[in-house]
């Protein structure tokens, strides 16, 4: 079955031969097998597609929005399942982390999703909105093709093989901010991978993270960049709170300062208001008795 778009879509002006097929995309990233192709090539289609069309061809639109919907349900059910104590509004602010665009956007980006795309616009006009908007309705598309329990299962899938699932925890960029510190301070920084095993037929990763050879922080997560981000988050507080606490024991150290005859003289005239105040108040109590 050839790949190339049928009947309309054979129209497409800048058609871009792809490393891999939608049915390989799928499979390789939800776990599915295609059932209903339509779907598909309508979740792929932009909407200048549209153009002139006179075939009734019909843009992703309708499907992005199916499928934005359903990616918040499934984001929504796992992080209630995952955190049983938060509350609503944290609980929202985890998924915006873990679903926003720029998430999607990159998500999309790697696994190849661009060069699917049917559209009438340049490469170069392609924005990485696009690509987002397209796996959006991509998941629509998939939720129309095999109900929500099996799209559910295969877009938690999809999102922790692209390490989208770590992003709940952070809120900070530890490993970031760890190796802008080690360059400006001239220092090595290096995660190791201690430990690799399978918990309940899940993989976890023990990570180290070395400064100078010496470790300081350590993390456990679900793919290498999680438990890199733990470990960073761990090595970042080590070397800092090391360094106000060295701050705070050198200050404490220091003599005290002694009070100078300029010191003195300065602190008279609010003594001598205090006094004032003082005399003025025994005057007042002195009438009332």
């Amino acid at each position: 079955m050839s790949d190339r778009p049928s009947n309309g879509l054979n129209r497409l002006i800048f058609w871009k031969k792809s490393p891999l097929s939608i049915q390989q995309l799928v499979r390789r990233e939800f776990g599915l097998r295609i059932r209903k192709i339509e779907f598909y090539n309508e979740a792929l289609t932009h909407s200048s597609m549209l153009d002139g069309d006179t075939t009734g061809l019909r843009s992703n639109e309708r499907l992005e929005f199916l499928g934005d919907t359903a990616l918040d349900l499934v984001v929504a059910s796992f992080l209630y399942e995952s955190f049983p104590e938060e509350q609503e509004g944290g609980l929202t602010q985890r998924k915006s982390k873990m679903v926003n665009r720029e998430t999607l956007n990159l998500v999309g980006a790697n696994m190849e999703l661009r060069s699917l795309i049917r559209t009438k616009m340049r490469e170069t006009d392609v924005h990485s909105t696009v690509v987002g908007n397209a796996l959006e309705a991509l998941i629509g598309a998939i939720y129309l093709d095999h109900g929500y329990l099996k799209t559910s299962k295969a877009v938690m899938r999809m999102l922790k093989k692209h390490g989208a699932d770590h992003k709940v925890h952070e809120t900070v960029d530890f490993k970031s901010k760890l190796h802008h510190w080690a360059q400006r301070e001239k220092v090595s920084l290096s995660f190791e991978v201690k430990r690799e095993y399978h918990v309940k037929g899940k993989t976890r990763y023990d990570v180290d993270a070395l400064i100078e050879g010496i470790k300081r922080g350590s993390g456990t997560g679900s793919s290498k960049k999680s438990a890199e981000q733990r470990a960073a988050r761990g090595a970042w507080r080590s070397v800092f709170e090391t360094t106000k606490t060295s701050q705070r024991k050198e200050e404490s150290d220091q003599p005290a300062q002694t009070e100078t005859p300029e010191s003195k003289s300065s602190q008279k005239p609010s003594q001598t208001k205090n006094h004032r105040r003082r005399s003025s108040n025994s005057g007042r109590s002195a009438e009332k008795r």
